[in-house]
This record gives C-alpha cells, sequence and structure tokens, in this order.
C-alpha cells in the first residue's frame, strides 16, 4: 500500500473518531516514520526548528495508539502499517443493524469501573439515556488494560473496588502522560464519607456520591467534557502560535541570509514625524545589511532602530535626505549614480530608492567596474 493511501486511511479514521485532520506538517513525520527517517529531516526539509517538529509529533502519536488499540511511535509505526491486520482496523466499519441512527454522535466516551453491579447499571442506564457512550467494568486490571488501548473522555472511579484501592489506581493513571489528562470522578461507597482531600491529591477533579440522582451524574460530567473541550480549543490555538512564530522566526532567519550575503547595499527606513507639523524631519533605520552600513562606516548594530540618518544620508549624496522626502508625495522611484569614497578608495554606486510604507527602501549598487570599462571603450574609441 502506498505511503499516500495509507495516510488517506489514517486522516478517514481519525476524523471520523475525533473530527480532526491532519496537517501538513504531521504528514510529512508520518511520512518519516515510514521511511525511518529522523525529525531532524523533517525539520530540515520544511525549514522548521526540530523542536517544533518533536512537540507536533508526541501528540500525533497519542492519537494514533487510541486509534489503533495499541502504544505506537516513530520508532514502530512502520512495522505496525506493515501488519495487515491494523490497516484493516483502519477500513470504515459497516452498520449492520439497519435502525440505528447513521448521524448519532455520542457526546462523550464515558468509563465506568466500579462494584457492586448494581452501580453500573444504574449509572450506565442514566448516561445512555442522554446521549452518551457507555462502558462499564467491575475489573479494575481490566479497567487500566481498556483506558490504554481506548481513552475516555472521562472516568468514573469507584472508590473501593476488590483487591484494588480506587485512590491508587487514579495516581497511577496520573502518573502515565498517555492518560494523565483524562477527567477522574470518583464515586463514593454507600453510607460512607469519601476522602475528599485524598481524592484531589491523587488527582481526581470531582466526585459523586450514592445514591445517583441523574442530573448532578449529568451536570459534573458535562463540566469536566466542557473543560476538556476548553483545555483541546486552547491547545490549538498554541499549537497555531507555535507555527506561526516558528514560521515567521525561520522567514527573518531566511531574510537575513539573503541581506547579509548580498554584494549590494540594503536598507528600510521609517520616516520620523514632526508630532506638531507632522513632516518628516528624519528616519529610523529599521533594515540594513552589512554593505549598506559600511559606506557609512558604521556597525549594523549602530545603526538599527536608530535615527540620526539624515546628515549620513546627505553624506553619500547631497541633498538625498530632500530627495527622499518626495518618495512620499510623487510614489515614484528615485535613481540616482553618485561618486564616493569611504575608505579612501574612489568608487561610483548607483542608488535606487522606493517608497515602503511611511518610509522607503534603499538599495545600493557599486558600479565602478562597469564605469571603467565603459571609460576604456570610450577611450579606445577616440583613439580609434
Amino acid at each position: 500500500m502506498t505511503v499516500e493511501k495509507v495516510l488517506q486511511l489514517l486522516e478517514a479514521a481519525l476524523e471520523a473518531k475525533t473530527g480532526k485532520h491532519l496537517t501538513p506538517v504531521e504528514k510529512e513525520i508520518l511520512k518519516a516514520a515510514q521511511n525511518n527517517e529522523t525529525y531532524q529531516q523533517v525539520a530540515d526539509s520544511l525549514y522548521l526548528s526540530v523542536g517544533y517538529i518533536k512537540d507536533l509529533a508526541y501528540p500525533l502519536w497519542q492519537q494514533l495508539s487510541d486509534l489503533f488499540g495499541q502504544k505506537v511511535t516513530k520508532n514502530n509505526f512502520a512495522k505496525i502499517l506493515q501488519d495487515q491486520g491494523a490497516i484493516a482496523t483502519l477500513a470504515p466499519k459497516k452498520i449492520q443493524t439497519s435502525d440505528v441512527d447513521q448521524n448519532w454522535h455520542p457526546k462523550g466516551n464515558i468509563l465506568i469501573v466500579d462494584d457492586p453491579i448494581e452501580n453500573l447499571q444504574v449509572l450506565t442506564e442514566i448516561l445512555t439515556k442522554q446521549g452518551y457512550k457507555v462502558r462499564s467494568l467491575t475489573n479494575a486490571q481490566m479497567g487500566l488494560s481498556t483506558i490504554r488501548h481506548n481513552l475516555p473522555d472521562v472516568i468514573l472511579l469507584g472508590v473501593k473496588i476488590p483487591e484494588v484501592d480506587g485512590y491508587q489506581i487514579c495516581k497511577t493513571l496520573k502518573a502515565d502522560e498517555y492518560t494523565a489528562e483524562i477527567p477522574i470522578i470518583f464515586l463514593s461507597p454507600q453510607n460512607e464519607t469519601i476522602n475528599k482531600i485524598k481524592a484531589f491529591e491523587m488527582g481526581g477533579l470531582d466526585y459523586i456520591t450514592k445514591p445517583f440522582k441523574a442530573q448532578e451524574v449529568i451536570a459534573r460530567i458535562q463540566i469536566q467534557l466542557t473543560i476538556q473541550q476548553q483545555k483541546h480549543h486552547l491547545r490549538e490555538k498554541i499549537e497555531q502560535h507555535q507555527q506561526t512564530t516558528e514560521i515567521l522566526y525561520q522567514s527573518r532567519a531566511l531574510l537575513a541570509s539573503v541581506l547579509n550575503s548580498s554584494q549590494d547595499g540594503i536598507a528600510a527606513m521609517q520616516a520620523l514625524r514632526d508630532t506638531t507639523t507632522g513632516e518628516i524631519n528624519d528616519f529610523c533605520c529599521l533594515v540594513i545589511n552589512p554593505v549598506f552600513a559600511k559606506l557609512f562606516g558604521k556597525e549594523r548594530k549602530d545603526l538599527i532602530g536608530k535615527s540620526g540618518l539624515k546628515k549620513l544620508l546627505n553624506q553619500l549624496y547631497p541633498r538625498l535626505f530632500d530627495s527622499l522626502l518626495q518618495l512620499g508625495e510623487t510614489r515614484e522611484s528615485f535613481e540616482q549614480e553618485f561618486y564616493w569614497s569611504n575608505d579612501e578608495i574612489p568608487k561610483w554606486y548607483y542608488l535606487i530608492a522606493v517608497k515602503l510604507g511611511d518610509g522607503c527602501s534603499i538599495t545600493v549598487r557599486d558600479i565602478t567596474e562597469v564605469k571603467q570599462l565603459k571609460f576604456k571603450l570610450n577611450l579606445q574609441a577616440n583613439l580609434a
């Protein structure tokens, strides 16, 4: 099966289960895992940092582990895909019962681990009537196993379960990063007071006392589901922000590389206006590369963010500052050849200035060799 086909099946299965689509970066991570490539190779191919790639990969492997019903990592992903049984789990399954609502989606996936069985029956009936998908178990070890294979949205956990302490189960789940985020609501024993302090210390978020009241059960579960949805949306926003920040960083790094390697002098300047008249009385340097800074006889760090460029500009070419002021009125580019000697080596330059926001950008090119060649050609023509 091709990589593209596998990605299509994965995306369809994830969308059906979580409503989530694979991002372009996530697809590249999966392709790399299937081809036994490193995170560094993915980062290099996308011009992103390896740390950012790893941050995206961790929740992706968690989602796939839930999807396949087994632990999925970058190292075993290719091997799992080779298992035809694993691929088969991604294929859409036909619903045999004709009276099942094809558009039905559960409000949440609830796991109940408690004893006696009467408690499970009461809670299951309350929740299923309200549209929740419910799994109920009396065996704690089986509960731990089913949690890892199919992550629930909320766990209702009995405090006293045969042979196991509910508090300890909670502590175990919270210590595992794969299950730590699942909300746990404790179920108090009949006619006994729950140890609230211990429940919260172990990682429980709420508790329900018996006898169970339908409205209270639904309300407490819905609160936790709402909090989880808000946390999920917040994570998405954070991921989007991180991706935007990373792209911005890479764009700046690329821009800096282009500017620093350019043989032309390049600078961008912001107009500084008089607060009373609104007239431009100077410029502030926003961007400048080493070639342009050298014309001024300065270092880049001494010019970035600094004003006082009027005098420096007029040193390059008389009345250059006044010419730049005209850009705001005419919006036409300004071009000029000028002769300049900063390090006792006379050179000719060609300058182009264009309006940029409330300021301008300037490009300066060394045309000394061209000028000298023209001079030689003219001299030879005159001697002929």
